[in-house]
């Protein structure tokens, strides 16, 4: 129908519209003569034909899915529920296998976000490539220093993990990570004495092994 173009009911479409409105939704009367809702109820309005309150409250709770409904379309296959131009249709918005979502973040750009670990300290985590997350600090570090040494670990100067420059950063063993986060089990005042004797022994013993 042209924009602006009207066209008014039949009569027999009144009748039906008069004959029925109370028995069928606004929706399946429309359907069945051929309109729309908007002008089914403004045909109602204009002729003071009213649903009742308690009807369209009804009509509501009818509309909604109920626990133990079974599908329409269960078990059966697309071709015997729908057309072939309605499956047509689908096959250009289906998801196809390899496709990504389209806020996937490019392969190896660098994404950064934050995670809790199971302490409920949260850290920074760079996207190296897809579906690999690596620390962000232990990367910084890697990319300045070179590979970490086994048994070590970054530790966080002032104690902040998000806050990640790198003269922030410092590489000590995991004794010595150890014994800093032993203040509950040692006087305050003498875990730095016992870092610096962990760094001192661990230094003799690469001397001892050339």
């Amino acid at each position: 129908m042209p924009r602006g173009s009207y066209i008014p009911f039949t009569a027999q479409q009144e009748q039906i519209i008069k004959d029925q409105f109370l028995a069928k939704p606004v929706k399946q009367l429309a359907r069945q003569v051929g309109s729309t809702g908007g002008r089914i109820m403004r045909f109602l309005k204009k002729n003071n034909l009213d649903i009742p309150q308690a009807l369209i409250e009804q009509r509501k709770r009818d509309s909604y899915k109920k626990k133990g409904d079974v599908p329409f379309n269960k078990g059966k296959k697309q071709i015997e529920y729908m057309s072939s131009q309605a499956i047509a249709r689908t096959k250009i918005t289906r998801f196809k296998k390899g496709n990504a979502p389209h806020n996937t973040n490019p392969e190896g750009n660098g994404a950064i976000v934050l995670r809790k670990d199971n302490s409920g300290r949260i850290y920074k985590y760079i996207r190296i490539k897809k579906n690999e997350w690596h620390l962000y600090h232990r990367v910084l570090w890697e990319r300045n220093h070179g590979k970490i040494p086994d048994n070590h670990v970054i530790f966080f100067k002032d104690g902040d993990s998000l806050n990640t420059t790198i003269d922030n950063l410092s590489l000590i063993t995991m004794k010595e990570n150890m014994l800093r986060n032993s203040k509950h089990n040692y006087p305050q005042e003498i875990i730095p004495s016992m870092v610096l004797i962990s760094q001192i022994n661990s230094k003799l013993k690469k001397i001892q092994n050339g």
